[in-house]
Parts: structure tokens; sequence; C-alpha cells
């Protein structure tokens, strides 16, 4: 079966434990972290979405070129990584607007910063469809101590706009859950970036196996910046260092290990090969 893959490229500095302390220190790395990304895609000849931080294609309007140029889909990730709760939905719209002018091109998809979909922000689902969406990818089902639903379905479906723990086929946007392992009743997840670090790769090979004979695609994600060694690390609090650094040396390791083992291709050619669209 073929699963996802999904890069979210942002800057060293967007995630939620570092953002507050990276205010004196923007060296960037977003080229550096793009190209050892893409360099990995085609040595296993694999295409991913990107999910890209508009502020960056701003700065940097190479970056779409980069992409496209390889075969892989741009998706949108907010324009300046601020998660949903900070927003509203005015201002989602304009950040659309702004990213669709930049990139030119129709954009499938979109990721919300620090997977911020729950059912607080769930207003986002109707912005995402007025804009023409076909998909989203925010929705961790599981809750973590910074974002998560408890009771998402983990496979791709229509989230209802009044509870995204339930299912609505009359809607038209499509949800793909980020991968968890269900384990005695419990839901542990699997699908990437401190996951990824934090388990041994053959738990997450497993999850992927058990995700694929439940007969879904098991969505992974990883960030550019974890595939880069010359990443800057700051000095945080023992658990936002823990969560944002841990074994990050090993990602690249633990991602050549899955792209040997598995089947993956972008969620662009999912939904099209799907009939999704």
């Amino acid at each position: 079966m073929d699963n996802i893959l999904t890069i979210d490229l942002e800057e060293w500095y967007h995630p939620e434990y570092v953002r507050n302390k990276a205010q004196r220190r923007r060296k960037e790395r977003i080229t550096q972290s793009l190209i050892k990304s893409l360099q990995l895609l085609s040595e296993y000849d694999v295409n991913a979405t990107f999910f890209v931080v508009g502020e960056l294609v701003e700065k940097h309007p190479e970056i779409i070129e980069k992409i496209n140029e390889k075969g892989h889909e741009i998706a949108f990730h907010g324009y300046y990584h601020e998660p949903l709760w900070k927003l509203n939905a005015e201002i989602l719209q304009l950040e659309i607007k702004k990213f669709n002018s930049l990139t030119r091109e129709k954009c499938l998809g979109f990721r919300a910063p620090s997977f911020s979909l729950n059912n607080e922000t769930r207003w986002a689902l109707k912005v995402l469809e007025d804009a023409h969406f076909i998909y989203d990818s925010s929705i961790f089902p599981v809750k973590t101590p910074l974002y998560g639903v408890n009771g998402a379905p983990i496979e791709p479906y229509n989230p209802s706009h009044e509870d995204v723990t339930q299912k609505n086929d009359s809607e038209d946007l499509w949800e793909f859950p980020l991968l968890l392992y269900p384990l005695m009743g419990f839901r542990i997840p699997m699908a990437g970036g401190f996951y990824l670090r934090l388990f041994p790769v053959s738990l997450v090979k497993r999850a992927i196996k058990k995700m694929n004979k439940h007969g879904a695609p098991a969505v992974i994600y990883v960030h550019n910046w974890e595939l880069d060694p010359q990443t800057p690390k700051l000095k945080l609090r023992l658990y936002n260092s823990f969560v944002t650094y841990y074994n990050i040396s090993k990602t690249v390791k633990k991602l050549q290990n899955m792209l040997s083992n598995f089947d993956f291709k972008s969620l662009r050619e999912y939904v099209e090969t799907e009939g999704l669209t």
C-alpha cells in the first residue's frame, strides 16, 4: 500500500517551543535544509508534500521553483507559523490569499502549525472549504501536551464542521490524520517529528504496517530542520529542549530506513489516485 510522506518546511526558529527564545538569533538555514531534504528524497525517488510557511516564500521565492523542479507538491503551512488558536477566520482567509499570490498555483492542502486544528479551532474547516482546499492534514488523533484530538478517526475521513471527531460524508474537505499506534486501548503517536526521534524505528514501522492492514495509508511527517545537521540549538527548558532536539542527529537514518521499506507518495498523488478531488 502507498503511504504518504510530508515535510513541514519551516525555519528552525518556528516551532512553538523555540520561537519565543529565538527572537534575537534568527540566522536562517532554510535554503541549506531544503537542499538536504530534496537530496534525500531524490536518493530514494520519492515524491512528498511540502507544507510551506508563507513568509519563507516571501523572503526566498526560489523555494517554490526548487520544490517544483523535483516534482513535489506545495501545500500551505500558515503564513507566519502561528497556530490556529492565535488566529481567526478572517486572518486565515487573508493568509491563504497572500500565500496563493506568491505560489501562483492552486494549493490543494493545508496543515495547521503545531497541529492546532481541534474542536476549539474547527472554524478553520469552513475557511478551507471556501478556499477550495481538497484536504487538510492537521489532526493528531491523540491528545499530547501541545496538541491533539482524542477520539478522532485514524483513517482519512470528511470531518464534521460541528465536531472534528465525527465523520460527515456530506462535507467536501478530506482530513488525513497523522499516524498513531493503537496498543492495548492506548493511542501512541508515531507519525514523525519528535515521535520518530523518540521511538525505535522498528516500532514506527510496525505502526505503518498496522495502519496499512487497517486499509489506510500511514501519514508521516518530518521537519526540514530535523534533516539538517547544522540546525542551531538554543538553551531551552529541559522539557522543551528534549522535545525539540532529542535524537535529532538520527532523523535522517530513521527516515532512510522507512523509505527503504515502504512506498510513499505525496498527498496530491494520493487524492488524485483515489479520486478524492
